[in-house]
């Protein structure tokens, strides 16, 4: 055996090895993290049964083997069940099923369809997109699918020939407003006097060239049509329905392709309020001045790209329209600009601005002007438990309690438990959960609608050991 030989042996002993400590090592830390869950679900028995119900892969003998009070609409929701025909067909008499034709997870097939024809919720059931959707299916269930729902869904296999064949019996409003139609010319033309073309005109599916526009000029709904981003502008467009189009919607559009050139052409068209506050128009001080008798001095006070500067407030302070000022992120904010308006600004829109440069001293030099809802909803606060704390601000802890942007930890909750909303708190997914945030605060949490969202890892316990924890639960 030459060296390499013996090289690449000890090398790859070496590497198994290490790989045999490693999973070694992995599996005592499962072990140890299993016994950590199984505990805190021991200490905890009403937070275990929603977890168990909402994010375990039960099966149909744990739930016959048991009889804790089975939440049975919850357990029908549950996505996380080991969903079977047999499983289903076991506990037939009990699940809701309603909330089983909505469930996406079902093991879903033409057969198991059949199997409960006379319990699913039809209604339901023609808006689930996880159904085998095929022309087979609805032919054979053709009298209980609610068509008007079916109309809508954008997951059903839409062709032409299947519009054709069902013809007589689409919600043609509900199916003009459909996204998931392979939309053309031809399918259009068949059927323009049943189309909702209100629907039409505002679905993004259409594929609105200038031939397409043309081809309907006479159908479509042009308010409707004129705000459709997904129409596509070419050269002579707008010239082809000159009277037809809604120009307030298009000068509010931002699918148009502006341009200093694109506004002249159209000046005398315009809804030059709608246009001023366009955000999307490529503005400058040139065509500012350019078009300065026409701007709208509200509609710009809104608008974003504005070469904004406090030489351009400060030139006509009276002409703007301070109310949108006040919301407006785009402005050169600052302490100081704040304090010389102080008087002109709605400080409702001040307060919800994210735009400010929020710190604790531009807080507290304005401490009596702020909306405190703006403040405690908002991501750009710099966010401290010194801040929270002071006790001469007005903090909405209904808001503050909704606000995912907070650092949230147990430190941050605890000096607060009295003022925080906890059916708030335990909906927010944002939360850092785990079981020692759960246990600090076991008696505030709403267990109920916290395991709407939450596992804390109960899909990491054995069977035998959730019997376990049932029968403890049954026993105490």
């Amino acid at each position: 055996m030459n060296q390499l030989t013996v090289t690449r042996t000890a090398a790859q002993a070496l590497t198994l090895a290490t790989q045999q400590r490693l999973d070694a090592a992995s599996g005592a830390l499962a072990l140890i993290q299993e016994a950590h869950t199984l505990a805190f679900f021991r200490a905890h028995p009403a937070l275990f049964l929603g977890c168990l119900q909402t994010h375990y892969p039960l099966s149909g003998d744990l739930l016959a083997g048991f009889a804790p009070p089975w939440d049975w609409k919850r357990l029908s929701a549950s996505r996380a069940l080991d969903w079977t025909p047999e499983l289903l067909a076991q506990h037939a008499e009990a699940w809701d099923w309603d909330a089983l034709s909505k469930n996406p997870s079902l093991p879903w097939s033409d057969d198991l369809i059949a199997q409960h024809t006379e319990r699913w919720n039809w209604r339901a059931l023609s808006a689930n997109p996880a159904l085998p959707w095929s022309a087979a299916l609805l032919d054979a269930n053709a009298y209980r699918w609610d068509w008007a729902v079916l109309s809508g869904n954008a997951d059903l296999p839409w062709t032409a020939a299947f519009i054709h064949s069902n013809a007589h019996r689409w919600d043609w409003t509900a199916l003009s407003w459909n996204t998931g139609v392979p939309w053309t010319a031809a399918i259009l033309g068949a059927y323009t006097e049943r189309w909702d073309w209100t629907g039409l005109s505002a679905n993004v599916s259409l594929p609105l060239d200038a031939a397409l526009v043309a081809a309907f000029a006479a159908h479509w709904n042009w308010p409707w049509l004129s705000g459709n981003a997904s129409l596509r502008y070419s050269d002579g467009l707008l010239d082809a329905h000159l009277p037809h189009w809604d120009w307030k919607a298009l000068s509010s559009a931002a699918h148009l392709p502006w341009s200093e050139a694109l506004i002249a052409r159209y000046a005398a068209h315009w809804d030059w309020p709608a246009l001023s506050a366009n955000p999307h128009l490529p503005l400058d001080e040139a065509l500012l001045q350019a078009w300065n008798a026409r701007w709208s001095r509200s509609g710009l006070s809104k608008n974003t790209a504005l070469p904004w500067s406090e030489t351009l407030l400060a030139a006509t302070p009276d002409a703007w329209d301070w109310d949108a000022l006040s919301a407006n992120p785009a402005l050169p904010w600052s302490g100081a600009l704040i304090e010389r308006y102080q008087d002109r600004w709605d400080w409702d829109g001040l307060s919800w601005n994210p735009g400010l440069p929020w710190s604790e001293a531009l807080i507290a030099q304005f401490a009596a002007d702020w909306d405190w809802a703006g403040l405690s909803s908002s991501a750009q606060l710099p966010w401290s438990a010194d801040l929270l704390a002071r006790a001469d601000w007005a903090w909405d802890w209904e808001r503050l309690s909704a606000n995912p942007h907070l650092p949230w930890s147990a430190h941050w909750i605890a000096p607060h438990t009295t003022r925080w909303n906890w059916a708030t708190l335990s909906s927010q997914k944002q939360l850092p959960w785990n079981a020692e945030l759960f246990s600090a605060f076991a008696e505030h949490w709403f267990a109920p609608l916290l395991t709407e969202h939450q596992h804390f890892g109960v899909a990491t316990l054995s069977p035998t050991e959730v019997q376990g924890l049932l029968g403890a639960r049954a026993a105490g």
